[in-house]
C-alpha cells in the first residue's frame, strides 16, 4: 500500500483538521491571585455557618430532650469556636502561599 504523501490532498485536509483543532481548544488557566474581598467573605461565611449550624443542632436536641437552653448554648458556642478555627487555618493558608511566593522572588 503506498505512503499518503506530505503534499497530497490528505496533508491539506490534515493541516485545516489540526488548524480548526486549535481554534477550539480551550486556552490554559492561568493562577489568579485570590482578592482580599473573596478572602473576607470566605471568613465570614465560615464563622456565621459554624455558628448557625451549632445553633441548629444545639435547638434540635433541645426540642428532643426538652432541655431548652442547655444545648443551644453549648453547640452555638462550640460552633462559633469552630468557625473561628476554620478562619484562621484559612488565613495560616493564605499567609504561608504569600511567604513561598515571596521567597522565590528574592
Amino acid at each position: 500500500m503506498p505512503e499518503p504523501s506530505e503534499t497530497g490532498p490528505t496533508a491539506s485536509i490534515q493541516k485545516r483538521i489540526d488548524a480548526a483543532k486549535a481554534e477550539r481548544e480551550p486556552a490554559a488557566k492561568q493562577d489568579q491571585p485570590v482578592s482580599q474581598a473573596h478572602v473576607a467573605w470566605r471568613m465570614v461565611v465560615d464563622l456565621v455557618v459554624g455558628t448557625g449550624l451549632g445553633a441548629a443542632a444545639g435547638y434540635g436536641l433541645d426540642v428532643l430532650f426538652g432541655t431548652m437552653p442547655l444545648f443551644l448554648a453549648a453547640l452555638t458556642l462550640l460552633g462559633f469556636a469552630g468557625g473561628v478555627n476554620l478562619m484562621l487555618r484559612t488565613a495560616r493558608e493564605l499567609t504561608s502561599k504569600d511567604g513561598v511566593e515571596g521567597a522565590d522572588e528574592d
